[in-house]
């Protein structure tokens, strides 16, 4: 299993705005069969921050989908009609595994 977290400043007075627009991003990967977004909010922390993870079985699994997504028209203006919303430079991704057995 793989996350992806994705990290972002909403610009104030934006926060559902944001929320919203991950929600229809999301029909559309639903649609498709990819994994969706689940966002989450900091309880404290960095202000008006927008995390956003979906899980992957396995990498290949993350690419395909990564790939998919970005060569698909619709997804691509729904996502992109979103970044006034965000504070540029504020975007910070990674992937986490589960931490294996170690002998």
């Amino acid at each position: 299993m793989y996350r992806l977290l994705q990290r972002q400043e909403v610009l104030y007075g934006h926060y559902a705005e944001a929320v919203q627009l991950v929600d229809e991003v999301n029909e559309l990967l639903r649609a498709r069969g990819l994994a969706e977004f689940t966002p989450w909010a900091p309880t404290v922390g960095k202000g008006n921050e927008l995390v956003l993870m979906s899980e992957y079985p396995d990498l290949a699994a993350f690419q395909r989908e990564s790939e998919a997504f970005y060569a698909d028209a619709e997804i691509m203006k729904v996502w992109k009609s979103g970044s006034p919303l965000i504070v540029q430079g504020s975007v910070y991704a990674e992937i986490l595994e589960p931490v294996p057995h170690m002998a």
